[in-house]
């Protein structure tokens, strides 16, 4: 009876070209597995003989190679090595956004040094929303175009020059909006995190966070011209203390104190939101930072400017 039993016999996707291999490899656990999670021989037979090859793993290799490709051994240590990090579903959106060079830094060392810190696994969602437990890590956003000498989010950028070039046209020309900082990689987010860190002290976190959980790695934020006197004002008074911005103001010029107001009551019908907005610090981790704006969309922006909301508070909807 023994002698013509066939391991394979519930498997239809046996052949006499493959029979001979999976018998081979696989014990009759294995073969239980591909039979009852009904396991094709094309989602396994490519790394069945690689040495650190485990078939209760093969579908996460597969997934894997069909995303980003690389070598197969490579493939399957990073599988068997840091499964634990994510599920099938996770992993297909991880491998679209970082490669594995960046998720296996991030798994060593970031997650090793911060040990309640998690990887968004979809950065490139438009409301994403970043702080000291979630981290982008290296990302790179993709659709970046220049604008005005920085790079932003394609789908912003039609707003964001309807909204200068209709605050120029109030001001006769005479004045205009200036950014000076939009998508800012991890390391250019490290260096100044590291700067500011030597005047800030513990207080850091409330002008910005470090690399990877900056929302300004993401290419939705811009920076204007007036902050660099406004936010160098808040340090060396020292004013982020008490919150004292009437102090701040008060060192901006004629026309600055007009772009400040005019955001406030404005940016919103171009998509665009104070992502630091006065009173809600507690909300926001963030000292009011004025002229730091996030493009959140024209339906979600009116939304926010009208219910007093901001981003953490926000249910958004998914317009563009």
């Amino acid at each position: 009876m023994h002698e013509t039993y066939d391991p394979l016999a519930r498997y239809p996707y046996a052949t006499e070209e493959n029979r001979k291999t999976i018998l081979e490899h696989l014990d009759q656990k294995g073969v239980d597995y591909i039979i009852t999670q009904q396991i094709k021989p094309n989602q396994f037979l490519d790394f069945i003989d690689e040495p650190e090859f485990s078939i209760y793993n093969t579908l996460y290799y597969a997934q894997a190679k069909k995303i980003q490709d690389a070598p197969n051994a490579f493939i399957i240590n990073f599988v068997n090595k840091y499964r634990s990090h994510f599920n099938l579903d996770t992993l297909k959106t991880l491998l679209k956004h970082y490669s594995y060079t960046d998720l296996t830094s991030f798994y060593e060392n970031e997650q090793v040094l911060h040990e309640n810190i998690q990887l968004v696994a979809d950065p490139s969602y438009p409301y994403l929303v970043l702080d000291q437990d979630r981290s982008v890590y290296r990302y790179v956003p993709s659709e970046l175009v220049e604008q005005e000498g920085v790079s932003i989010k394609q789908t912003m950028q039609k707003n964001l020059e309807a909204m200068c070039s209709d605050y120029e046209k109030l001001k006769n020309q005479e004045d205009h909006l200036k950014v000076i900082e939009g998508y800012t990689s991890y390391e250019q987010v490290l260096e100044a995190y590291y700067t500011y860190s030597s005047q800030l002290g513990d207080y850091i976190d409330r002008f910005i966070y470090s690399a990877g959980e900056n929302e300004m790695q993401l290419g939705y934020s811009i920076r204007l011209e007036p902050s660099i006197k406004w936010n160098a004002t808040m340090i060396e008074q020292k004013l982020f203390l008490d919150n004292d911005y009437a102090k701040a103001q008060e060192q901006l010029d004629d026309n600055e104190i007009d772009q400040l107001n005019w955001l406030k009551s404005n940016a919103w019908r171009y998509g665009f939101i104070i992502r630091y907005p006065e009173g809600k610090e507690e909300l926001t981790g963030h000292w009011y930072q004025p002229f730091l704006l996030r493009y959140v969309g024209k339906e979600n922006a009116k939304i926010m400017f009208e219910e007093g909301q901001v981003m953490e508070t926000m249910k958004f909807s998914e317009e563009n």
